[in-house]
Formats: structure tokens, C-alpha cells, sequence
């Protein structure tokens, strides 16, 4: 597909900002190089996420949230494993009569009424769990399930609900917080169709940015394949990569916050490039609202859509409500 000529990308951007910063348009020196593409890089970031416009939405002066930036994914749910018997001898399970699934390293082990972490899956017929105190001596019934899965290296927040697909008569899965599902955990392990969901952020040494996970409660006993809207982040422009997000209605905005950010750094000063990129991006702002962005800022959070319920419903009780409130 080929791209509009009056998209703005990566090496124009920088000859914007080369000739701003009174390089000229070409033959910069990598020192000028670098200082050029990390103003650039500054740019975009800040229109991806914008500072407050100075509208006031309820009480607050907020940012805004732009609709190319909440894409659609799908996520595979796995459906729990209890075939064959199992041992344990300090930690270490052995398998008979199955074959432990390929994702059981992101499991957790059911077995005599306790739940245990899987650290590693050793081979197709033992595992290993993350307590290595645990022994069982006697051949015992047994079911590997995955409540939590990994979200995409771009995930920032999710955008309403978690939906099955459109052949499925199920309910949305509900987001709440980390520990209502923790304490729904805590008192029933029971498998079933995942209702409710939590999103949290996974432990990092800093070696790569902060990546989040999901949790499902119930644990899926049924694979199944989710869908979700979600705030993306992006990564830097690169020759390879060269345009940003947003498409070419938006080339001109981009030329002025990257203007703007060199004006700023570099001269200290907030002038003209500052004020034509506020006009610019109010505009912006406005066409994205008539596009579809129904929701934004702060109240970007939920979806705006209204659930439709069909014929066949399987997914409990029919939800009753009365002037907004479910009863």
C-alpha cells in the first residue's frame, strides 16, 4: 500500500529540525546527527501524548487520548490439563500416562486441595515447581491450568472490557482490580469461563521497559480466543520506520512539536513554533472527536458502547437494570 505524498517521516522531520537549528538541510556531523533525531524523537513523543490543551473536562485540565493509538488483539486462553497421575518429590512433579502441555511453565500445578507456581517445564513428563519443598509420595489426581498470560511489549492500559469472540453467546469479561481477583482466587480455584480479569505489571530488572500481564478469574477450563482494545506505545522512528502514527493529517502537528521541542531546548524560549503547535493540536484534537474517539482524557477508560446481550445467552443471568443500575 503505498503511502500519501503528503506524509511527513523520519528523515523529513529531521531536515526541519537540521535547518531550525541552522545545520542546513544535509552533511550534519553525528554529533549534530544525534542531537537532531533526539529532538525529533521528543516531537512525536509528545504528540502521542499530548500535555493538557487547556480545556476543561469535569473539574481537570487534562491530556488527551487519541484513537489510532487503541488498537485490537486477540489473546488464546488454554483450556486446563489433567490427564495421567502425578509425584513430587521436593518440587520436581513426574508425569504418568500424559504428557504436560507446551505453555505448563506458565501454569500452576492443582494437586491434593494446594495450588503451586510451575518454575520450569523440564520435559514432556516433569516440571518443576517454584516451592522445592513439596512432596507428594502416592500417585495423585492432578490439573495444570494458566490463569495469567503475558499482554503485548506495546500494551499501555486496556480500553473497556475483554470480549469473546462474535460466535460466542458469553458476557464480556469484566476488568477489576489486582486484589478483587486475588481475593476471588483465594477462595475458590474452580475453572470455568473467565468473568472477570486483572491487569498488572510484571517485575522487571530494567534490562527492557516494564511489561504488564493479565489474570483471569475463573481459571479457563476451555480454550478460547479473547478480544481486547488497547492504549499502545509505539517505538521510536528509524530509517527503517520512518512514519509516525496518526496518518498524513497529522504531518504538519508533528512538524511543529518537533520545531517546538528544539525551540524550547535549545533557545529557551517558548515562541512561535510553541503557539502553531497548541493551534494545531486543538485542531487535531477536534477532527479526531468527529472521527470516532468518543471517549478521551481521563474518562477514557471505559468503553462507550452499550453491552448487547443475543439470543442463546450462556453466560448466566440475564443482567437487570433499573435507571442505569444493575439490581
Amino acid at each position: 500500500m503505498a503511502e500519501s505524498g503528503l506524509s511527513v517521516g523520519f528523515p523529513e522531520l529531521k531536515v526541519e529540525v537540521g535547518f531550525f537549528l541552522g545545520y542546513g538541510r544535509s552533511g550534519w556531523s553525528s554529533a549534530q546527527e544525534s542531537e537532531i533525531e533526539g529532538l525529533v524523537q521528543s516531537g512525536v513523543r509528545l504528540v502521542y501524548y499530548p500535555p493538557a490543551t487547556g480545556e476543561l473536562i469535569g473539574a481537570n485540565l487534562v491530556g488527551y487520548e487519541w484513537s489510532w493509538l487503541r488498537p485490537t488483539k486477540s489473546l488464546s486462553i488454554v483450556a486446563y490439563y489433567s490427564t495421567g497421575t502425578v509425584t513430587i518429590a521436593s518440587g520436581v512433579v513426574t508425569l504418568v500416562d500424559g504428557t504436560f502441555p507446551s505453555w505448563a511453565a506458565s501454569g500452576e500445578l492443582s494437586v491434593n486441595g494446594s495450588v503451586y507456581s510451575i518454575d520450569t517445564r523440564d520435559g514432556d513428563t516433569q516440571v518443576t515447581l517454584d516451592d522445592t519443598s513439596v512432596t507428594v509420595a502416592s500417585a495423585a489426581s492432578y490439573s495444570v491450568s494458566q490463569w495469567t498470560y503475558d499482554l503485548p511489549d506495546d500494551f499501555g492500559r486496556c480500553i473497556g472490557d475483554i470480549h469473546y469472540g462474535p460466535d460466542e453467546q458469553l458476557e464480556s469479561i469484566q476488568i477489576i482490580s489486582v486484589a478483587q481477583l486475588l481475593a476471588m482466587r483465594a477462595s475458590n480455584t474452580y475453572v470455568g469461563y473467565p468473568r472477570y480479569a486483572a491487569i498488572r505489571y510484571k517485575s522487571s530488572t530494567g534490562a527492557t521497559g516494564q511489561r504488564q500481564e493479565v489474570l483471569f478469574f475463573p481459571g479457563p477450563d476451555v480454550a478460547k480466543t479473547l478480544y481486547y482494545q488497547y492504549e499502545a506505545y509505539s517505538g521510536a522512528l528509524s530509517d527503517s520506520y520512518p512514519y509516525p502514527l496518526g496518518g498524513m493529517q497529522l504531518a504538519e502537528l508533528y512538524t511543529e512539536s518537533c520545531l517546538a521541542v528544539a525551540e524550547r531546548r535549545i533557545n529557551d524560549e517558548s515562541g512561535y513554533h510553541n503557539e502553531q503547535f497548541g493551534r494545531l493540536l486543538l485542531d487535531a484534537i477536534a477532527r479526531d472527536r468527529k472521527r470516532g474517539a468518543r471517549t478521551y482524557g481521563q474518562m477514557g477508560h471505559r468503553e462507550s458502547t452499550e453491552s448487547v446481550y443475543r439470543h442463546g445467552w450462556t453466560g448466566g443471568d440475564y443482567p437487570i437494570t433499573y435507571k442505569g443500575e444493575s439490581i
